[in-house]
């Protein structure tokens, strides 16, 4: 089989692999799929993938059990039939985040694990780039696609719309993820992103010591992780009850 193209920043694929490091092997959901590269590396290490996609012809790594699902719909299967789900690359292309993790939710088996992952668009660097230019890091293109981008896409086989259209910060997902029973157990980044070698270590203190004092209660806020982290992986144990 041909190279499966991975439709993620470097290192995010490798850092997600990581982060199934001591989960027991069970039957995973892997959405979106793309050509199938994330379900090809977690069946080498042990793990039952179901695939699904928006675009069923895209998946290149055929296991049968590939399926085409609407991500705005419910999602074909049972109820708690899944030991976890990965999203990866996903849910800042997709409509309604909210219904997505709910579904996510409701087909993850209690004690089981969701690991999503997301463009960060709380470092530094993407904070100054909305201030100056209106847009986020990974979210220039909010809208129709200038030629030369939706010639890569074509380069790439996606026929599909692929632009990110929804940035979610770290504060967002916590909250949905929250509301629909999953309890953060971890976050990871797959770098760290500097830029303004000269100023930046005044920002990076400015934004801890207000953060700080408005928010005492999430010291993640003025991690490094999300002060730094290219893309953030969340790593979710889904329970009965989160206490708040």
């Amino acid at each position: 089989m041909r190279e499966l193209k991975r439709y993620t920043s470097t290192g995010v694929h490798e850092k997600v692999l990581d982060c199934t490091e001591g989960f027991k092997k069970g039957v995973v959901l892997d959405v979106p799929s793309g050509q199938g590269a994330m379900p090809r590396d977690l069946e080498k290490l042990g793990f039952k993938v179901f695939l699904g996609d928006s675009e069923r012809e895209n998946i290149q790594y055929r296991n049968g059990r590939c399926i085409q699902l609407d991500v705005n719909a419910l999602l074909p299967f049972k109820d708690g039939i899944f030991d976890y789900v990965t999203c990866v690359a996903g849910i800042e292309h997709f409509e309604n985040p909210h219904h997505l993790i709910k579904e996510f939710s409701r087909l993850v088996k209690r004690e089981g694990y969701l690991i999503i992952t997301t463009p960060n668009v709380m470092t530094i660097r993407s904070r100054l780039k909305f201030l100056f230019y209106g847009y986020f890091e990974s979210f220039r293109y909010i809208g129709p696609l200038p030629s030369e981008q939706q010639q890569r896409l074509k380069d790439l086989g996606l026929g599909f719309d692929f632009q990110h259209i929804n940035p979610i910060s770290y504060s967002e997902m916590k909250f949905i993820l929250e509301k629909y029973k999953f309890r953060i157990e971890r976050i990871e980044a797959n770098k760290m992103v500097k830029k303004w070698k000269m100023i930046y270590p005044l920002l990076k203190w400015l934004i801890k010591h207000m953060t700080k004092k408005k928010i005492k209660e999430d010291p993640l806020l003025t991690s490094n992780t999300i002060l730094e982290g290219d893309h953030l992986i969340f790593i979710a144990k889904h329970a009965e009850q989160i206490e708040l």
